[in-house]
């Protein structure tokens, strides 16, 4: 069911860092924008100029999702299937912006939030407008977004371990696949109990797989006479997308800019330092009693960690391919009573087509796992250039 348009009031429309997405501060330097991704210590698997939005301070760092995600990211669960519903969607935006646009109108913002604004003076220092403004009320509001409810069900998968499970249960014909996985999601809303009984059994049985299942707000198609009533909650999905401005729009405009430079600062530098840009490059200028802060150990070795599971994908893919038929069919037809030199090997590698096709699945895992380890060695070495020791790396190469 859809709703009516209706807008309310800003005040229920700041979020603390649990709901918001940041698409910061948008009078931010140029360069801190550029710079994110060197300042912020994000989540490991992450690459790309936005990956500080999973950091400590990020805005996806308590989120529930996000934090499940991570959490069976550690325990090798690489992905995800979601199949999810919607229920009683309203559209809701702020009348925040619309009404200082149009002069004459003033901005309906919560009391207290004024009164916050003004106890603050003219000259507030950087952990005043942390500790009045960005703790009780975070850096963004919301512009426009869905309210409603969903139900949805999650499995997140371990595909090396399911490749093995398939492989040890191929010859009492209860192999699971992915498509086997694709088609139990399918049919969870048509038939739920069946389905959730055979994720449980396989969740048990293999260990290959986990199964979240979750409802929020309202469910159902009922008529709501009275929005107020209803529990609802923030629907996100690509047709239903949450838009935000940053506080400092609505701020005075001698607080903007010390507004943006506290909000970085608290993001960036965990709020042990202050966040300077200069010569396109940023970094956090360490308080005394942090003068390691821009050293994120503790994300350091989350991404050293990872690329040492990356090393075990690598050794396993290529111990797969040594055991496997086509392989080993090859080498047992190799002449075994004179010495081979390689273009001997290469004549009969070149007779063998059917270990052309197991090689190419091998180069084609092989690339994948070379590009993740590379983009992490990259944020490896940009988050530890003003650590006292460098990372010692070793790099992956074609056997």
């Amino acid at each position: 069911m859809s709703g009516p348009c209706i807008s309310i009031r800003l005040s229920a429309l700041m979020f603390p860092w649990t709901w918001l997405t940041l698409s910061l501060l948008q009078s931010c330097l140029i360069a801190g924008a550029a710079a994110a991704d060197s300042a912020g210590a994000g989540f490991s698997g992450s690459a790309g100029p936005l990956g500080w939005l999973l950091s400590e301070k990020g805005p996806f760092h308590n989120s529930q999702e996000f934090v499940d995600f991570s959490e069976r990211y550690q325990q090798g669960f690489t992905t995800k299937y979601k199949i999810y519903r919607e229920f009683g969607r309203w559209k809701v935006n702020s009348l925040a912006l619309e009404r200082q646009e149009n002069n004459g109108f003033s901005i309906p913002l919560d009391a207290e939030f004024l009164q916050t604004i003004r106890q603050l003076g003219r000259r507030p220092s950087q952990s005043a407008i942390i500790d009045n403004i960005i703790r009780k009320y975070g850096t963004h509001f919301l512009l426009s977004a869905t309210l409603g409810g969903e139900e949805s069900l999650m499995i997140f998968v371990d595909k090396r371990k399911l490749s093995r499970t398939s492989e040890g249960s191929e010859s009492n014909g209860t192999a699971v696949t992915l498509e086997a996985l694709h088609q139990l999601a399918a049919s969870y809303f048509i038939d739920r109990e069946s389905t959730l009984h055979k994720l449980h059994h396989i969740q048990i049985a293999s260990t290959a797989i986990k199964v979240t299942e979750t409802r929020t707000g309202p469910l159902g198609c009922s008529n709501y006479d009275n929005l107020d009533s209803v529990s609802s909650v923030l629907v996100q999905s690509p047709e239903n997308k949450i838009h935000l401005q940053g506080l400092q729009a609505i701020l005075p405009e001698y607080l903007k800019a010390k507004f943006v430079q506290a909000a970085l600062s608290y993001i960036a530098c965990n709020e042990e330092g202050q966040f300077v840009c200069r010569d396109n490059d940023c970094w956090c200028r360490c308080a005394v009693d942090y003068p390691r802060c821009n050293c994120p150990e503790v994300h350091l070795k989350a991404m050293e960690a990872s690329l040492l599971q990356i090393q075990d994908s690598w050794y396993m893919a290529n111990q797969e391919f040594e055991e496997s038929d086509e392989f080993q069919n090859f080498v047992r037809r190799l002449p075994t009573f004179y010495a081979l030199n390689s273009s001997a090997i290469q004549y009969f590698w070149k007779m063998e087509p059917s270990v052309h096709q197991r090689y190419k699945q091998l180069e084609l895992s092989s690339q994948q796992l070379l590009s993740k380890a590379r983009r992490i060695i990259n944020k490896l070495f940009t988050l530890s250039k003003r650590c006292q020791t460098q990372p010692q790396i070793i790099m992956l190469r074609e056997r």
